[in-house]
């Protein structure tokens, strides 16, 4: 069955790109006959034909290489093979160079019409339907970036945009990395607990390691649960009573609470990470609802299941680490209300020297509301100075890689340089042999397998299929990521390379008797929301408005390559457009449209830029035969010619070797 669907959804790619294709050249097809010229062959794709016939004057043909498609006319060269123009077509009135040169003009810019008429039906086909889009709806903000310094938090809704209303995560990501350098974006934000829409003007920038313009945000997650896995330091091994229907492809949490007590009815993954982590020392009874990834009642399958999601602990090695400077606050917070600020170091906490800082997080957020006391090093000044500031509720969130530890209860981010500061007696990193002083330049995660779901005994579950080495050393990796990431895998051992010892250490660390974690080995998926279908006139009209948008974005994307604001890793050739064509294909009707549209946008732009061969280079040629009264030169239309085919060529290797080295990566580094 899984055969069937995924050769039924490889055909629903070939047929939908094939029709792009199609529609492009039925729209020279169509404005040649209409001008009454001779049209000799009518092609989607190149090279050996592999179906054909004929009708009329007309060959029709199916070619092997599926990169696009032509229509040649009487008077214009075929493919490498089929020779030069036939020189009898010369005086013909029906040959392509002998028509006026409005009509010649109509007959080169018919089928960019044709795609972006395609773009335009399948935009206001998807308006007029029941869709799901990805909330705009904050996740994570990423310390230090516009948004942090707006003041930004998880959980905030962003409602419009520059005016715009009924916006997902796509069109917050479209408006950032198309932005132009200096221009500042209004985000309409609804928060919760704020009766009153807060305005935030941001202005994207372009961070040292990043590809495109950004302002730090992720999308929040859902309520809809699709994996469960035993975190490291699991209490017992969780296992969500997933039905036997494969159809029930999420599990949503409806209602949570401590166990013994009635669970109450959950709105948002932000209320049930805040209920996990206040009671992460207890089970979560669940009421969960088995669903599709639509987000509809599975037929047939019990309405409301009931499940229990254990406590897990922290696993720790016994390595302290002394907190470093503190690198971002978050405008707006109460590290900001108490006077803390960028590059203090915190030395005691409540008048403890000797605290962990990956536990900071957790004490503030369990101290919420009530004040506590900090001794900062400033620099500048010789004596620590004293501090008081009182957390909110907010609940620690797991780090990216790059990111340091992250105190949501004050709104601060500190990091914690892999200098070992203190070894714990008779802990696993002792027993390795690692001593104060040690700095730890890697930790690689060996290759890890998972827990299949119900149903699936037989297949193999890779969390993580090849060595994952986490560098700290060039500080591609912090020490806080790294140390949360193996808590969300199967309790193993891990390999630390020390810094000046040729051989690594391995060590397996341990639960910690009183360490609780909020995480449960839950995988949650990122938050849709359902837009309403419109009607037919508003449908056309949203349809009009979307193909605009995206011819604009498509200029404004060119633009920004061109001037270095968005990385030239960002282009995609065949290889990169089939996986996204297949998960389009994968996703649904709307999806799969929606890129339908965007490939035939695309291919309208791209395909009228003022480079010969293109489309768009033969409306050059066309106006400048306008202006001077008479064709160009041979030797001129030639000439260029040859150099827009060398450039459109060398476009295309560039960006076979992006996806090819996209491709490698995902293997081998």
């Amino acid at each position: 069955m899984d055969t069937l669907i995924w050769l039924f959804n490889i055909a629903k790619v070939a047929l939908g790109l094939g029709f792009v294709i199609f529609v492009h050249e039925l729209g020279h097809f169509l404005l040649a006959k209409w001008n009454g010229v001779k049209v000799e062959k009518f092609s989607i794709g190149f090279g050996r034909t592999v179906f054909g016939f004929r009708r009329g004057e007309t060959e029709y043909v199916l070619a092997a290489i599926p990169l696009g498609g032509f229509v040649k006319m009487l008077g214009e060269g075929g493919e490498a093979g089929e020779g030069p123009p036939d020189p009898e077509a010369a005086n013909d009135p029906r040959a392509f160079n002998n028509k006026s040169v409005g009509a010649r003009m109509a007959i080169i810019s018919a089928g960019v019409i044709m795609n972006l008429i395609l773009g335009f039906a399948c935009f206001a086909y998807i308006f007029g339907q029941e869709r799901e889009v990805i909330a705009a709806k904050i996740g994570s903000v990423v310390p230090g970036s516009p948004a942090f310094e707006a003041g930004l938090r998880p959980g905030d809704d962003i409602v419009g945009i520059d005016g715009r209303r009924d916006v997902g995560f796509r069109d917050l990501r479209a408006a950032v990395n198309l932005s132009s350098s200096g221009q500042v974006i209004h985000f309409l934000v609804k928060r919760p607990g704020e009766e009153k829409e807060l305005d935030f003007p941001i202005e994207p920038r372009v961070e040292a390691d990043a590809d495109q313009p950004t302002i730090g945000v992720r999308p929040a997650s859902s309520l809809d649960v699709g994996d469960d896995q035993p975190p490291a330091g699991a209490v017992e091994p969780i296992a969500l009573p997933w039905p036997a229907d494969k159809r029930a492809e999420i599990l949503t949490v409806v209602a949570a609470g401590p166990a013994g007590e009635t669970p109450a009815p959950m709105a948002s993954y932000e209320d049930f990470h805040r209920l996990s982590a206040r009671h992460r020392d207890r089970p979560l009874d669940l009421v969960m609802q088995p669903r599709t990834f639509g987000g509809k009642p599975v037929p047939g399958v019990a309405d409301e299941i009931q499940a229990t999601a254990p406590p897990s602990r922290f696993v720790d090695f016994g390595l302290r680490f002394a907190p470093g400077p503190i690198t971002a606050i978050r405008k707006g917070s109460p590290a900001e209300a108490a006077g803390f600020k960028v590059g203090d170091v915190i030395v005691k906490v409540d008048g403890r020297e000797d605290f962990d800082p990956l536990r900071l997080p957790l004490e503030c957020f369990d101290r919420a509301g009530s004040p506590v006391t900090f001794h900062v090093r400033r620099e500048g000044t010789p004596e620590p100075i004293e501090l008081a500031a009182t957390p909110d509720d907010a609940p620690p969130n797991r780090p990216l890689p790059m990111e340091d530890l992250q105190v949501p209860g004050l709104g601060l981010y500190l990091s914690v340089p892999p200098t070992v500061r203190s070894v714990v007696a008779g802990s696993p990193a002792e027993k390795a042999g690692i001593k104060a002083g040690d700095v730890i330049d890697s930790v690689t995660i060996p290759p890890v397998k998972g827990r299949p779901r119900a149903g699936d005994a037989a297949k193999d579950v890779w969390i993580l299929s090849r060595p994952q080495p986490f560098n700290l050393a060039d500080r591609s990796s912090t020490w806080p990521s790294t140390f949360d990431f193996i808590q969300a895998l199967p309790l193993q051992a891990v390999s630390f390379k020390i810094h000046g010892r040729e051989e690594a250490v391995s060590i397996r660390p341990e639960p910690v008797a009183d360490w609780y974690s909020p995480e449960r080995g839950l995988s949650f998926l990122e938050a849709h929301k359902t837009m309403p279908p419109l009607g037919p006139v508003d449908a056309l009209k949203e349809g009009l408005n979307e193909t605009v948008e995206s011819v604009g974005m498509m200029y404004a994307s060119l633009r920004s390559l061109i001037t270095g604001r968005v990385s030239t890793k960002q282009l995609a050739g065949p290889i990169g457009i089939g996986p996204m064509a297949y998960a389009a294909a994968k996703a649904g009707i709307n999806e799969f449209l929606y890129f339908l549209a965007f490939i035939s946008i695309n291919l309208a732009v791209l395909n009228f830029l003022p480079i010969p061969p293109l489309d768009g280079g033969q409306m050059v040629f066309l106006i400048a035969e306008k202006v001077r009264g008479r064709p160009l030169p041979e030797s001129a239309v030639i000439a260029g010619t040859y150099l827009g085919l060398l450039l459109v060529l060398s476009l295309m290797v560039f960006a076979t070797y992006q996806d090819v080295y996209r491709l490698l990566s995902g293997y081998f580094f």
